[in-house]
C-alpha cells in the first residue's frame, strides 16, 4: 500500500510539473503573461488541481467502469477545469485559453507517449534474454530406463528334440491307411504388439497447473500493465491482454494476463481462468 501510494505522489509530481512548463510556454508564445490578470502561482496552481484531479478520477471510477471508460470520462471533465482556471488567472478571451489549453493536453499526451515508448523498448529488451541474470539449475539426474516387457524376445516353441539311436527295423503289419490333415507344429510364436500409442491424457484442470505459476508484481499503466509471472527457475513479463507460452516440469503451457484488481490477477492456463493475490512489498 505505502509503495503504491509512493507512486502516485511521484507521478503527480512528474505531470504537475511536465503541464506546468507548457502551459507556461503557450502563455510566453501569445504574451499572455503581459496582462495585469496574469498569475505565476495561479498556472502553477491550475496545473496542480488538473493533474490531481486527473489521477483521483482514474483511481475512483476504475472500480465502478473500468479503467478504459474511466479515461474516456475524466479527460473531458480535466480539459473543462484547466481551462476555466487558465482563463482565470491569464484574463485571456475563451479563444487564447482554448488554444493554450488544447495544445499544452496535446503536448502532455506526446510526451507520455513518448515516455511509455522507451520503457516497453526497455521491457522488451529483458524479456528477449531472461535468463541472463538467473543462476544456473542443477543438472538433473537421468534415471536408467525401465526395460518394456513387451520387447523381450519370443520364447522358442519348437525345442530341440533328442536323436534316437536306429536299432533293428521290426515288421508291423499292415494296417488301414487313414487320411488326417497334419498338424502343424510350428507355427511362430505371437509376440504381443509393442508398437501400440498411448491415449492421449486428459487435460489437468487449471486448479492442478496454477501451481507452477507466481505472481511477483504488477506494474499498472492502464491500457499497457504488464504482470511479471515466475514459472520454475524463469521470470516472465506478460502484457494486459497478451498470452506467452512458459515452460514447466510437465512440458510448455499457454498463460495469458486477462485481468487485474487492486490485490488479485486473472492468468488464463490452457483457456482456464486461475486467480492470483497481488504480493505486497
Amino acid at each position: 500500500m505505502l509503495a503504491d501510494l509512493l507512486f502516485q505522489c511521484i507521478e503527480f509530481a512528474i505531470q504537475t510539473v511536465i503541464l506546468f512548463g507548457l502551459l507556461w510556454l503557450m502563455i510566453k508564445i501569445q504574451k499572455l503573461d503581459q496582462r495585469f490578470e496574469f498569475s505565476f502561482l495561479g498556472v502553477l496552481g491550475a496545473a496542480a488541481l488538473a493533474t490531481f484531479l486527473n489521477l483521483a478520477l482514474r483511481i475512483i471510477l476504475e472500480h465502478f467502469i473500468g479503467l478504459y471508460l474511466a479515461a474516456y470520462i475524466a479527460g473531458p471533465i480535466v480539459f473543462i477545469v484547466l481551462l476555466h482556471r487558465v482563463k482565470k488567472v491569464t484574463g485571456a478571451d475563451y479563444v487564447d485559453a482554448l488554444f493554450t489549453v488544447a495544445i499544452a493536453r496535446a503536448l502532455l499526451f506526446a510526451i507520455n507517449l513518448i515516455v511509455l515508448a522507451s520503457l516497453l523498448d526497455n521491457l522488451q529488451a529483458r524479456v528477449e534474454n531472461p535468463g541472463e541474470f538467473e543462476a544456473p539449475a542443477p543438472a538433473a539426474r537421468i534415471a536408467p530406463r525401465a526395460v518394456n516387457p513387451t520387447n523381450a524376445p519370443a520364447p522358442l516353441t519348437n525345442p530341440p528334440v533328442a536323436t534316437v539311436p536306429p536299432g533293428p527295423v521290426k515288421p508291423v503289419p499292415a494296417q488301414p491307411v487313414v487320411e488326417t490333415a497334419a498338424v502343424k507344429t510350428n507355427l511362430p510364436a505371437q509376440s504381443p504388439p509393442t508398437n501400440l500409442v498411448a491415449p492421449p491424457a486428459p487435460a489437468k484442470p487449471a486448479q492442478n497447473l496454477a501451481r507452477y505459476f507466481s505472481v511477483k508484481g504488477v506494474t499498472r499503466n492502464g491500457a499497457h500493465s504488464s504482470a511479471t509471472i515466475r514459472s520454475g527457475t524463469k521470470v516472465y513479463t506478460v502484457f494486459l491482454g497478451e498470452a506467452a507460452l512458459m515452460q514447466t516440469i510437465d512440458g510448455p503451457f499457454s498463460v495469458r494476463f486477462s485481468d487485474f484488481s487492486e490485490d488479485m490477477v486473472t492468468l488464463e492456463i490452457n483457456g482456464e481462468q486461475a486467480k492470483y493475490p497481488i504480493p505486497r512489498p
